[in-house]
């Protein structure tokens, strides 16, 4: 037990310090800096006023006329204890708090992966078998590339996981506390992003017993609920606060200068989430395939968990697919699914079983290729150049089916013309009010492939102790040592795996 402890820990730092290199070190998307802004807040002031004139997005007047937004909670408070640590290790700077407001997502995916390793293991894998393909689940699937975002995904996509995690090892023993646990660690999904509550289908069979009757069992489904329920409350109760009655009648003639949400095109949705070279699912995550091949390996046995994560899959595509914003862009491929990938990789395992293992190799290596395209370039650049607007999807959602606007078809492309600029002096390091703040809504910001030459961070590669390097001023952290200790980390988590896992036990000495 000690040794797969050290395990456990060696897996941790292991991903979230891979992560932690992968991602650009900076907010790279305007929602993101919104909550980055009430993280600040309440590290500077214990509100969650917004209080930067250069914040706008999402922002609405509230409570005593300041400035609030209706972004969840959950993820500022995550960034609070980014800018706690930023503080307390080097200078306090506004772009160091941005980088480390940026590494949250990969302490997100060290519990994904450790929620993973330990459900393997309790179904029965080999813990050198549960390790490998916990470490598949974040760097195989778009989990890795959203774990680097300041995108909220990953965060309701990790408390999901945990959910159905602690449900399905807790249902023979201590199925009470397990209910409880599940159904509040639901209940935070449900504030990281709402429509995840509809996998309380799922939470509530995978902490059926079949051994007992459903009565014996209610009050499990009481302490799901009720987890459940404490979520919602919370989550209405913050809004309440930030919007008390009275305060929120102008709010609709504000919203008119964002893209309405409703109403989509629900067909047109759905055939691009499943085949477009935009946003189709197999291309940007293909190791689905043996997801879903592990559903019908888990069936028999867990029909109904089975059937309820089906159902709760299906509800929450057909509701994502009734949005104009389907994609989630921009982004990389389909981001608002990263859940429901996070979700089915529970079966991945069982549906490695059934494939010829050549078949498997070969999906898991398409996959940790997509997700390092992925990581590589800025997902603006593609759609500056193409001179799009930022909501081009209202009128032409088909457009995902042209490849010309496929991030994952241009990928290569724009790898060697970065490649082939290296040297190049570009007049700004980017189109932001500060070099790590995120990027203006694209609109706001000029177009074309003239414009991508103007910018280092569209004309270099993503990762920060890559584009940082053309920062002459103002970096946020020593490149070089930061890179080395992440390196050194996650050696050391690498090199802890291993010895808890191929080092031979010592004998007694009197044996």
């Amino acid at each position: 037990m000690a040794r797969w402890w050290l395990a456990l820990v060696g897996l941790s730092l292991f991903v979230s310090a891979v992560v932690g290199l992968s991602g650009p070190g900076r907010i790279d998307i305007v929602d993101g800096q919104t909550r980055y802004e009430v993280a600040r807040s309440l590290v500077e002031y214990g509100d969650h006023v917004i209080r930067d004139e250069r914040v706008w997005f999402g922002v609405f007047p509230g409570r005593d006329g300041r400035s609030y937004t209706y972004y969840r909670f959950p993820q500022s408070a995550a960034g609070a204890l980014a800018i706690l640590c930023s503080d307390a290790t080097g200078p306090v700077s506004e772009a160091r708090r941005y980088y480390f407001f940026s590494l949250t997502g990969a302490f997100a995916c060290a519990f994904l992966a450790v929620a993973y390793a330990v459900l393997f293991c309790h179904l029965g894998h080999e813990p050198r078998g549960a390790l490998l393909w916990a470490g598949a689940g974040i760097f195989c699937t778009p989990s890795w590339f959203y774990g680097t975002s300041t995108y909220d995904d990953i965060l309701g996509t990790t408390a999901l996981v945990l959910a159905v995690t602690l449900a399905l090892m807790s249902r023979h023993r201590r199925p009470l506390l397990g209910a409880a646990a599940a159904g509040l660690m639901l209940g935070l999904a449900f504030n990281c992003k709402q429509p995840l509550g509809v996998f309380v289908l799922a939470i509530l069979a995978a902490s059926y017993d079949r051994g007992q009757s459903l009565r014996q069992q209610s009050f499990r489904v009481v302490l799901v609920l009720a987890g459940l329920a404490i979520g919602i409350a919370a989550y209405k109760g913050y809004d309440l606060y930030k919007y008390p009655p009275g305060t929120v009648e102008g709010h609709a003639e504000l919203l008119q200068k964002y893209a309405p949400n409703w109403p989509g095109h629900p067909l047109a949705a759905i055939l691009a989430l499943a085949f477009s070279p935009g946003t189709g699912v197999f291309l940007y995550c293909p190791p689905l395939l043996i997801c879903l091949y592990g559903i019908r390996a888990w069936y028999r046995d867990e029909r109904w968990f089975c059937l309820t994560v089906l159902a709760a899959t299906t509800i929450f595509v057909l509701f994502v697919s009734s949005m104009t914003i389907f994609k989630g862009d921009p982004s990389w491929g389909p981001r608002y699914l990263t859940p429901v990938f996070a979700l089915l990789w529970i079966f991945a395992p069982a549906g490695a079983r059934l494939l010829p293992q050549r078949l498997v190799a070969t999906l898991l290596a398409l996959g940790l290729v997509v997700q390092l395209g992925a990581l590589s370039v800025d997902p603006h650049r593609l759609y500056l150049e193409r001179r799009l607007p930022s909501a081009f999807y209202l009128q032409a959602p088909w457009l995902y089916f042209d490849p010309a606007i496929s991030h994952l078809a241009n990928r290569p492309r724009e790898i060697i013309e970065i490649l082939a600029a290296r040297g190049e002096k570009a007049g700004r390091f980017s189109p932001s009010p500060s070099p790590l703040f995120a990027f203006p809504v694209i609109d706001f910001i000029e177009k074309g492939p003239e414009a991508i030459r103007n910018y280092h961070v569209l004309n270099s590669f993503r990762p920060w102790w890559i584009s940082q390097r053309h920062l002459t001023a103002g970096r946020p952290i020593a490149l070089g040592r930061t890179a080395l200790l992440l390196v050194l980390l996650a050696a050391s988590g690498l090199a802890m795996q291993t010895l808890a896992l191929f080092a031979r036990p010592r004998m007694d000495r009197k044996s």
